[in-house]
């Protein structure tokens, strides 16, 4: 089977649903493989090291269909033996605010769900949202330069906003992206009971030059730091046009508890999962990295 540019049919169709759900940008779902649908699945060939040359074969469809499989395992309680439950720190499923493709729910550790329910409750009863592109990563998800296998979504310590929630519509996104500096975003959101504010808002499409607007909003990114959250710096080529992807400005991670050269990745890992669950997979040959020396 051959789908490429020009190609237009079912096939076509679930190839565009399956970047979607993804987090790709094919464009319209209507089974029309055109520009945006190529371009989608170069950026997926590009980020699975395969062939990028924007032909869904084999290769790519089986590629496509696996990480398809891992994102909906994502979305379910990971399964642990009745003995272990006790010694493991549970997974807690949350709320989150559906929005677009967003998820409305998703799986914390659960120190890291209490703090986040904190957080949601303030935003929520201000009048603004919490949306959601998923936390818990499996552990037999990609690896690669956007994805890393020293990830805080493996121990259950991470979160990420739906990434279509911010950066794309000033006017009327559920969140408003202002730069700090040293490539770091402070992100708002919109709600009735906040503050009124005056704000530069960047886009994907106008990322160092924002335009100043004006609403209530609330400053979540203070709320997610008050909680024991920390941001992430965007990829340094999100400025010089690479993929909207390496903005980062979605994701918070909870580094409460972690004890600087000390605390290590694996000891987090075996405190989510059983270490008959780790062996053989991609983030336990990095068990052995240390907090704030070569783990962050």
């Amino acid at each position: 089977m051959i789908i490429k540019n020009g190609c237009q049919g079912e096939d076509v169709k679930s190839v565009q649903e399956i970047l979607k759900k993804l987090g790709y940008n094919p464009g319209l779902i209507d089974g029309i493989f055109g520009e945006k649908t190529d371009n989608a699945v170069i950026q997926f060939q590009e980020d699975y090291c395969l062939y990028a040359d924007g032909i869904v074969g084999q290769n790519t469809w089986g590629a496509l269909h696996n990480e398809l499989a891992i994102n909906m395992d994502e979305q379910v309680h990971p399964l642990t033996s009745h003995n272990m439950q006790k010694e493991l720190l549970a997974w807690v499923r949350v709320p989150a605010d559906k929005y677009r493709d967003g998820y409305d729910r998703f799986f914390l550790r659960e120190d890291v769900a209490t703090a986040y329910m904190k957080i949601r409750q303030q935003v929520v009863e201000a009048g603004g949202k919490l949306t959601s592109s998923g936390a818990r990563r499996a552990l037999n998800a990609h690896v690669g330069a956007s994805r890393s296998a020293t990830s805080f979504h493996y121990i259950g310590r991470a979160l990420d906003l739906f990434v279509g929630s911010g950066m794309e519509n000033r006017a009327r996104d559920p969140f408003v992206v202002t730069p700090e500096g040293d490539r770091y975003w402070r992100v708002f959101a919109r709600a009735e009971g906040g503050e009124k504010m005056e704000l530069n808002a960047v886009t994907y499409g106008a990322r160092r030059q924002g335009k100043w607007i004006t609403g209530k909003f609330i400053d979540i990114t203070t709320l997610f730091e008050k909680e024991g959250f920390k941001r992430i710096r965007a990829r340094r080529s999100f400025f010089s046009g690479g993929s909207w992807l390496g903005a980062e400005w979605w994701h918070f991670q909870y580094e409460k508890g972690l004890e600087k050269d000390i605390s290590t990745f694996g000891g987090e890992l075996l405190k989510v999962y059983t270490e008959g669950q780790l062996q053989e997979t991609p983030p336990w040959q990095y068990r052995n990295r240390i907090y704030s020396v070569d783990w962050f």
